[in-house]
């Protein structure tokens, strides 16, 4: 029996609807009143569990079974006003699934992480798994709460737990309207004008579904972490790959610095009048111009496998999104 947190979410959707079509005995972790419309598909093949990783106590009964634990549930935000969310969702939930896997005999844990989490100095160009954290101005609170989580998986290795870890970069896929990287998307659909001149690092979600899949069916050494990215390409490319899809105009104004102070505190503004996430914050603003290469060669050696491409990638999510 495998059990997946954060079900209902763009990973746990997506890993759940693969696992059940194959076979495998699956357990979906998810929040009463959540939108589970992603896993609609399987709904007969899985059995959907409620409950909270933030309370321990809804974990106990959802681990009886359990052989291995995907833990994708995740608070993804670069909003002041989650900050606490953040830190209760990333790293106290996490610390919860791993005490309780230890204590149910959990045999194997994949904790779905994030190039965020790997230390970076702004001088760095070409990241990969052994560039150990520090702290530094281009860590956001979303990093820092990834970072936490892993030494929480770290510490549950120590004692005992079979772990591995995956660092996604940027997770492209037909997630739920309004969330993840699905935001990207709209935004281009909703004829945005601004770009920033900086990088993203992106991979596909059937890339990762696939990578987990193969640490679920392989016996790999407990304690490693594994970068996942497809490739690396500019925020305008990405743009207009994506405008070009959509038969729209691309954004086709570089935010300049002053540009960026004015949008994020516009977006401040907005956010506080309705209450909705901005998709440009001070942090963003700040970090929208970093340029980072992430090294995925270690996760291709070890299962021999490259990633989707992009065009393939924007072409299968603007088909299922718009």
């Amino acid at each position: 029996m495998i059990l997946v947190t954060g079900a209902n979410g763009l990973v746990g959707s997506f890993l759940c609807n693969e696992l059940a079509g194959k076979g495998y005995r699956v357990k979906a972790l998810v929040r009463e009143k959540s939108d589970t419309s992603l896993l609609k598909a399987v709904a007969g093949s899985i059995e959907l569990v409620y409950g909270d990783i933030t309370d321990a106590g809804s974990l106990v009964d959802a681990m009886e079974d359990v052989m291995c634990v995907v833990h994708t549930a995740a608070v993804i935000s670069f909003w002041n006003k989650k900050n606490k969310e953040m830190y209760q969702t990333n790293v106290v939930g996490t610390r919860n699934v791993v005490d309780v896997a230890l204590e149910k005999g959990v045999k194997k844990m994949i904790h779905i992480s994030s190039i965020a989490a790997i230390g970076r100095k702004a001088t760095d160009t070409r990241i990969d798994e052994k560039n150990n954290w520090e702290e530094s101005a281009v860590n956001t609170a979303y990093a820092v709460t990834k970072h936490q989580a892993e030494l929480e998986i770290f510490r549950a290795v120590e004692e005992g737990l079979h772990a591995v870890i995956i660092n996604p970069s940027v997770i492209l896929g037909p997630g739920l309207k309004g969330t993840s990287s699905v935001r990207l998307f709209e935004y281009v659909q909703q004829k945005g004008k601004f770009y920033t001149d900086g990088d993203l690092n992106y991979v596909d979600v059937r890339d990762v579904v696939e990578s987990i899949e193969y640490f679920i069916s392989h016996e790999t050494p407990a304690g490693e972490r594994y970068i996942l990215n497809g490739g690396t390409v500019s925020f305008k490319t990405f743009f207009e790959k994506i405008a070009e899809m959509l038969h729209t105009n691309p954004p086709s104004v570089k935010a300049s610095d002053w540009m960026k102070q004015i949008v994020w505190r516009v977006e401040a503004i907005k956010a506080f009048i309705t209450g909705k996430e901005p998709l440009i914050t001070k942090s963003t603003a700040r970090t929208a111009t970093n340029k980072f290469e992430y090294s995925a060669d270690k996760i291709m050696q070890l299962s021999q496998r490259s990633f989707r491409p992009l065009q393939d990638t924007i072409y299968w999510t603007c088909k299922q999104l718009f």
